[in-house]
Formats: structure tokens, C-alpha cells, sequence
């Protein structure tokens, strides 16, 4: 089950990246010097497509495991009614809009951007999406 839900989730985040790619092309530009669109990415920033990219991809991969986490827990609190999966119910859905609102698609949709952060605009989801394995994969178990 677990295997399956890995697999899920790569097909799904391959599929985030597609469409990051598409959501943020390259300007064709000419070919002569110093165009103003010479192959540049519509947004300012170098660092822009590829951090960013990841950085949604990691965002959705840490909506999908807090929204497994959620399932899961929920599960466990009709069960057992403990205050203690009534916790970790409230943790995952505060992951679940963590990782929503750290979206850089969401950010752009609403005019905004973070330009020059380089690899530290990922470094969070990463963080979120190795804490968030651990648990699904411990929950699962």
C-alpha cells in the first residue's frame, strides 16, 4: 500500500511539474543581441523557474501527504476519541494549509512573488515534505 501511494505521488508531482513548466514558459525572444526577451523567463529573478519549481512541487507533495496524514488520523480519532489523534488531526490540517499557502502558483495568482531567494524558498517544503514522510510512513505501518 505504501509502495503504491509512493508511486501515486511521483506520477502526481511529475505531473505538478509539467504543468509549472507550462505556467511559467520562456519567453521566445529574437536572436539577435539584446533583445529584451532573449530567452528569458517572464519573471524577474534567474533563480525564478527552476526553485520555484521545485518549491511547487514539494508544496503539492506536502498537500497530498497531509491530506493522506488528515485521512489517517481522522481515521484513529473515530475510533479512539483521544485527545492525542484529535492532536495530530489539528497538525495535519495546519500542515495541509502550510503547504497551500507556501504554493508559489497561489502566490503568483494573487500578484505576488519572491524574487532572489535562490534555493532558500525550497529549503522549508523540503523540510515539511521529509517531516511529513516520516509520518506517513509511520501511520501506514
Amino acid at each position: 500500500m505504501i509502495m503504491k501511494g509512493i508511486s501515486t505521488l511521483a506520477v502526481a508531482a511529475l505531473l505538478v511539474l509539467f504543468l509549472v513548466q507550462t505556467a511559467f514558459p520562456v519567453v521566445e525572444g529574437d536572436q539577435g543581441g539584446g533583445g529584451q526577451g532573449q530567452g528569458r523567463i517572464r519573471h524577474e529573478g534567474s533563480d525564478m523557474e527552476l526553485y520555484y519549481t521545485i518549491q511547487t512541487a514539494l508544496s503539492f507533495a506536502n498537500s497530498v501527504l497531509s491530506t493522506l496524514l488528515l485521512g489517517a488520523y481522522l481515521d484513529t480519532y473515530r475510533r479512539i476519541r483521544s485527545e492525542i489523534s484529535l492532536s495530530l488531526v489539528v497538525v495535519s490540517i495546519v500542515f495541509l494549509f502550510h503547504s497551500l499557502a507556501s504554493n508559489p502558483l497561489l502566490h503568483s495568482a494573487f500578484g505576488f512573488g519572491g524574487y532572489g531567494l535562490g534555493p532558500f524558498a525550497m529549503l522549508p517544503e523540503l523540510f515539511s515534505f521529509v517531516a511529513l514522510s516520516i509520518l506517513v510512513y509511520i501511520s501506514m505501518k
